[in-house]
C-alpha cells in the first residue's frame, strides 16, 4: 500500500485530489490524505513553469517541462503497478519534484524509493539512489546488473562575463547552466568512480578476470570511440 501512498499524500496541503494514471493505462484519482499520519514531509509547493530565465541558456531541470514518472522501486522491493506522474528532476538541487492537480510542484520525501524512470517523448531516463561521499543521491542509470555505470550530474551556473574593447571582444552575452558528469562503476551497491577512457575502464575490471575479459573482448571489436554508449555496451556484455 506504502508504494501508492508515497507520492499521492504530498498534496495534503492543497487540499485536493492528484489526478494520476498507473504505469498499466489505468486511471485513478489518488485522495490527498493522511500526509501527517504517514510522516511524509512537502518540502515545497510553488507554481512552476520551467520557463528559462531571460537571456540565460539551458536549465537546471531535466526537461524543460513535465515529463511522466513512475516508480521501479520502493523499501527495497520492486514496485509492479505504479502510479505514473508528471514529474521533473532539478538536477543542481538533486531533487524530484512532481506537479499537482492545482499546477503547482511539490518535492516528495524520497527517503524510501531506491529507483524510478522519467519518460519524455519515446527517450526514457533511469534514476537510482545511490549513496556517494556519504549522502544519498539520484544518479543517472546508463547500464544494470552484476556491474552497473551510472552518472552523476553537478549543475553549474555561468554568468555572462562579455568584455567589449573595442577592436578586441571576449566572453559570452548571456548566463548559463552547463552539466558536467562523472562517472561510477557500482557493483554490490558500491559506486567506484571511474574516467571515461578504455584503459581506465578495464582497468576498474581487472579484479574479475571472466568481466575483465568478457569487457576487453567486446571492446577490441567495437569499432566507434570510447565513450559512454561504449562503457554501457561492454558491461552489457560482460551481464551476459
Amino acid at each position: 500500500m506504502k508504494k501508492n501512498i508515497i507520492l499521492s499524500t504530498i498534496t495534503l496541503l492543497a487540499g485536493f485530489s492528484l489526478q494520476a494514471q498507473d504505469s498499466t493505462g489505468l486511471a485513478q484519482t489518488i485522495s490527498a490524505r493522511n500526509s501527517i499520519d504517514n510522516n511524509l514531509g512537502v518540502r515545497f509547493a510553488t507554481a512552476l513553469t520551467f520557463n528559462p530565465k531571460e537571456n540565460t541558456v539551458g536549465t537546471p531541470y531535466l526537461y524543460a517541462d513535465w515529463g511522466r514518472m513512475w516508480l521501479d522501486s520502493l523499501e527495497h522491493k520492486r514496485v509492479g503497478r505504479s502510479i505514473v506522474y508528471d514529474a521533473n528532476i532539478d538536477l543542481e538541487k538533486n531533487m524530484l519534484i512532481v506537479k499537482g492537480g492545482d499546477g503547482k510542484a511539490y518535492a516528495p520525501e524520497t527517503k524510501d524509493i531506491q529507483a524510478f524512470h522519467l519518460k519524455k517523448g519515446d527517450v526514457e531516463t533511469a534514476f537510482v539512489a545511490i549513496n556517494l561521499n556519504g549522502a544519498p543521491r539520484f544518479v543517472e542509470q546508463l547500464a544494470g546488473g552484476k556491474y552497473g555505470l551510472v552518472r552523476d550530474v553537478k549543475v553549474v551556473f555561468k554568468q555572462a562575463d562579455f568584455v567589449n574593447k573595442g577592436m578586441v571582444q571576449s566572453g559570452k552575452n548571456y548566463d548559463e547552466y552547463k552539466k558536467e558528469y562523472t562517472y561510477y562503476l557500482v557493483k554490490d551497491q558500491v559506486p567506484v568512480k571511474i574516467s571515461l577512457r578504455k584503459k581506465a575502464f578495464l582497468e576498474a575490471l581487472n579484479q574479475d578476470p571472466q568481466a575483465y575479459a568478457a569487457a576487453k573482448g567486446f571492446l577490441d571489436s567495437y569499432k566507434e570511440s570510447f565513450d559512454e554508449t561504449a562503457a554501457r555496451l561492454a558491461l552489457e556484455a560482460v551481464n551476459k
